[in-house]
């Protein structure tokens, strides 16, 4: 009876193995990353240089369309 009990445990251990084994295995196999061929496309239209014009034109929208600047906004919940 005391080798039946060794040997169940055994087996039980080597069921669980085998099991998260084969479930490891399928994930794996399943969780390729395929990169898109086409994303170096959507690199290309980043520039080398920072435009200043640019961020000038956006801070000048900013300014202009909400009602109390980002400083007074900053200041009035005291973040400096």
């Amino acid at each position: 009876m005391d080798i039946i009990k060794k040997a169940m445990f055994a087996l039980i251990l080597l069921l669980v193995v085998v099991l998260v084994w084969v479930g490891s295995s399928i994930y794996f196999q399943n969780a390729n990353v395929e990169i898109n061929p086409n994303a170096s496309s959507y690199t290309n239209q980043l520039r080398m240089t920072f435009d200043l014009d640019e961020l000038e034109t956006i801070t000048e929208r900013t300014e202009e369309s909400f009602p109390v600047s980002p400083e007074e906004f900053l200041s009035l919940i005291g973040r400096d």
